[in-house]
C-alpha cells in the first residue's frame, strides 16, 4: 500500500516512478492488489489547499488522472479516500480515537515521534 496528501501539482517523477513501481507490483501473475490511501482528511488537517475539502478532493482526483497518464496499470489498483473509510467505519474508528485522545496529551505523543514536532537531541 501506499498514501498521500492531495496538495498540488505533482513532479514528473513521483508520477512516472510511482507508475512504474505500482505496476511490478501489480504484474500478472503477482495475484495482488495495490492500495493508495488518499489522505484527504489529513490534507485537511494540514491545511493543504486552503483547508477546502472539495478543492483536495479535486487535486486527489487530478492526481489518480497522472498517474493514469503515467501508464499506470488500475485493474489491480484500488484507491481508497480516508474520507469514505473513516465514515463507513465510524463505529470502530471513533471510538479508537477517543480512546488514544483521553490517554494520551500532546507532550507523550511528540516524544514518540519526530514528525510530529520531536527535536533531535
Amino acid at each position: 500500500y501506499d498514501g498521500f496528501e492531495p496538495s498540488g501539482r505533482m513532479h514528473i517523477a513521483q508520477g512516472v516512478f510511482k507508475a512504474m513501481n505500482v505496476n511490478k507490483c501489480t504484474f500478472p501473475g503477482t495475484n495482488s492488489t495495490f492500495i493508495f490511501w488518499v489522505a484527504d482528511w489529513f490534507a485537511l488537517m494540514n491545511d493543504k489547499m486552503g483547508g477546502d475539502l472539495d478543492k483536495i478532493k479535486t487535486v486527489g482526483k487530478y492526481l489518480l488522472e497522472v498517474w493514469k497518464a503515467a501508464g499506470m496499470d488500475l485493474s489491480n489498483v484500488e484507491f481508497k479516500w480516508c474520507s469514505e473509510e473513516f465514515t463507513k467505519h465510524a463505529d470502530k474508528y471513533w471510538p479508537n480515537m477517543l480512546d488514544i485522545a483521553r490517554r494520551f496529551n500532546v507532550t507523550r505523543i511528540k516524544k514518540c515521534c519526530q514528525i510530529m514536532g520531536r527535536m533531535e537531541g
